[in-house]
C-alpha cells in the first residue's frame, strides 16, 4: 500500500478553514482592536527601536502564549491529536521572548537591506494577511488575523527578528517561528491551498533577511 501526504491529514480544506471561522467568531469583536494596535505598535517601534525590546519581548510573548493555547491547543487540536503537543513550542518561544525583552538583551538596532525585508514581513503579517482569505475566495470571517492565528504571528515575529541584534537568543528565537511555518506550509500545500506558497515565501524571506548581516563582507 504506497501513502500520500493527504493521507496523513485527518481533514479537509473545508474543516480547516472552518477553525478560523470559529475562532473569528469567538474572539469577536477582538480583531479591529488587534489590527489597530498592531499597527500602532508597528509606528512606535520604528519610532524607537532602541528601546522597543524590553515591551516588544512581553507583548510578542503575550501574542505567542495566546495563539499557542486558544487556537493551537484548543482549536487546532480538534482536529489535529499532535497540536496540543505543538502549541508547547509556542508556550517556549513566549517564555523566551518576554525572558529576553524584560533583561535587556532584545536589542533592534539592525539597518540594510535585511531590516527592510524585515519591516515588510511585519506590514505583510499585519495588514496584508487578512486579506488572503478573501483574495482566496473564502469568506471575511476566515481570515488570519495576528495574535489570533498563528501564522500571521510566525511571520510577524521573523520579520522581527531580523531587526534584531544577532545572538545565540535570537537564533533560539527563530526556531519555533520557522518551524511552524515549515509545517503550515506542508499542511497548507497538502490541502492545495495556494496560500501555502504564501506562507513559504515569507518564510523564505524571513530566513534570508535575519541571514543577511551574518553574510555581510566586512567593510
Amino acid at each position: 500500500m504506497s501513502w500520500t501526504l493527504e493521507d496523513l491529514l485527518l481533514f479537509s480544506p473545508q474543516v480547516y478553514w472552518r477553525l478560523f471561522a470559529l475562532e473569528n467568531e469567538s474572539v469577536w469583536p477582538a480583531q479591529p482592536v488587534v489590527l489597530a494596535a498592531g499597527a500602532l505598535l508597528a509606528l512606535s517601534f520604528v519610532r524607537d527601536r532602541r528601546h522597543a525590546g524590553r515591551w516588544l519581548g512581553p507583548v510578542l510573548g503575550a501574542a505567542w502564549l495566546w495563539t499557542g493555547w486558544h487556537f493551537v491547543a484548543l482549536r487546532y487540536g480538534t482536529v489535529n491529536w499532535a497540536a496540543p503537543t505543538l502549541a508547547w513550542g509556542f508556550y517556549a518561544e513566549a517564555a523566551l521572548l518576554a525572558g529576553l525583552g524584560l533583561s535587556g538583551r532584545l536589542v533592534f538596532m539592525q539597518r540594510g537591506r535585511g531590516a527592510r525585508f524585515g519591516l515588510g514581513l511585519l506590514v505583510a503579517a499585519v495588514l496584508i494577511w487578512p486579506l488572503l482569505a478573501p483574495l482566496g475566495g473564502r469568506p471575511w470571517r476566515e481570515a488570519e488575523v495576528i495574535v489570533i492565528a498563528p501564522d500571521p504571528t510566525a511571520i510577524a515575529t521573523l520579520g522581527l527578528l531580523a531587526l534584531a541584534e544577532r545572538s545565540r537568543w535570537t537564533a533560539l528565537l527563530c526556531v519555533a517561528p520557522v518551524l511552524w511555518l515549515a509545517l503550515s506550509t506542508l499542511t497548507l500545500v497538502t490541502l492545495g491551498a495556494w496560500q501555502g506558497w504564501a506562507v513559504l515565501a515569507a518564510l523564505l524571506v524571513g530566513l534570508a533577511a535575519w541571514a543577511a548581516p551574518l553574510l555581510r563582507k566586512p567593510g
